[in-house]
């Protein structure tokens, strides 16, 4: 975990920063991979690391909420005096630490992950304020001494809203150390493609249930989803899924590698209902998915789609297209040689160019030259 702010070192040998979050830190969640893993790469090239986030078990409702995020924006101030940089995953919460940062002259990095539209699908009771929140956004970048964006598009689009060039790609990657090909699989004896993670119909839940309906879907292939269920209204169509669907809870970080490894495929079937994916998607499962050595089904947008293109390491489909996920799944049934293929060339292609280290090892580069400026 990272350690606490140390006194007497360089600035530029080893740079304090205070990594703020302030979204909750659930383990296993793409949130929390993405924080530790680039917090644990700092710190193994001497970086001091003074992560301000929430972790545990969350206030409930709308008063907890901004209870913690008053938390988080009072101990990022306090803490903020002794910082060299301040690195904001982004979020409209953190507006005061931002412009407080500005104000006490500190070099701040912003990680953008989406457009401002994302944060009102994840919080849909802010919705309302969605104008000044997004402004506090947009006015977080301009105050910005530089920009990390996870895809390419998202870097131009936060040029743009920032009005300066100080804007970065880093985008996701995979522990390759925990998600890699060799090691045990699932022990399931039925052929399974396999999705984890929250169960929203924007990742494509209904999407995957009337595909294994589907007369294409080969009648001896599981599909496998595991996950908390975040939409209620998935609740009903869960309920009456057909027998050949499993449904499983959150699984552990630690059990998921043999999971995916024993899976004919993994699936990112994502659907786009705020118009968010022409500034690409490359969700974190994506990464770990290929890691282990197996193909992937995703949908048409950029981003994904791009990855799995050039690596070959898997079928693209149009986005909402359940009877298009059902032949994907039947041809790479039909054919396991092209689909051992396509999981090894994926594995490579994650352990040569996408692991955390080399993420890690581009964030601190991105520091550096912030630190220089």
């Amino acid at each position: 975990m990272p350690r606490p702010l140390r006194k007497g070192h360089n600035p530029l040998s080893s740079p304090r920063i205070l990594y703020v979050c302030c979204e909750r830190i659930i383990p296993g969640s793409a949130a929390a991979t993405h924080v530790l893993e680039i917090c644990r790469g700092l710190e193994r090239r001497g970086y001091v690391i003074d992560l301000q986030a929430e972790q545990g078990t969350a206030r409930s409702g709308l008063v907890g909420q901004l209870k913690r995020y008053a938390d988080i924006i009072a101990g990022s101030l306090w803490r903020m005096r002794r910082a060299d940089l301040v690195y904001v995953r982004s979020h409209f919460a953190a507006f005061p630490i931002a412009l407080a940062a500005r104000l006490a002259g500190k070099p701040t990095l912003h990680e953008i992950n989406g457009l401002y539209a994302e944060a009102f699908v994840t919080h849909p009771r802010f919705a309302r304020l969605k104008g000044i929140l997004s402004w506090m956004q947009k006015a977080q970048y301009r105050m910005a001494s530089g920009l990390i964006a996870v895809t390419p598009q998202l870097v131009a689009w936060g040029r743009d809203q920032a009005g300066h060039t100080q804007a970065f790609h880093v985008g996701n990657g995979a522990n390759t150390d925990l998600f890699r090909p060799d090691g045990p699989s699932s022990g399931r004896t039925q052929p399974y493609v396999v999705f984890f993670g929250g169960m929203t119909r924007w990742h494509g839940v209904e999407i995957m249930l009337r595909a294994a309906r589907d007369e294409s879907w080969p009648t001896d292939v599981e599909l496998v989803l595991a996950g908390p269920v975040v939409d209620a209204s998935l609740k009903p169509l869960l309920n009456e899924a057909p027998a050949r669907v499993t449904i499983l809870d959150r699984v552990p970080q630690a059990e998921l590698p043999g999971l995916i490894r024993g899976a004919l495929a993994a699936l990112v079937p994502s659907l786009d209902p705020s118009g968010i994916a022409a500034q690409g998607l490359t969700p974190l499962k994506l990464f770990e998915m290929l890691a282990c050595g197996t193909p992937v089904i995703v949908s048409d947008f950029p981003g994904m789609a791009d990855l799995v293109r050039e690596g070959a390491c898997g079928v693209v489909i149009p986005s909402g297209d359940a009877p298009a996920l059902a032949r994907a799944v039947a041809t790479l049934a039909a054919d396991p040689q092209a689909a051992r293929q396509m999981g090894a060339s994926g594995a490579r292609l994650i352990a040569a160019s996408h692991s955390w280290d080399a993420r890690a090892q581009e964030t601190a580069q991105v520091i550096e030259t912030v630190l220089r400026a």
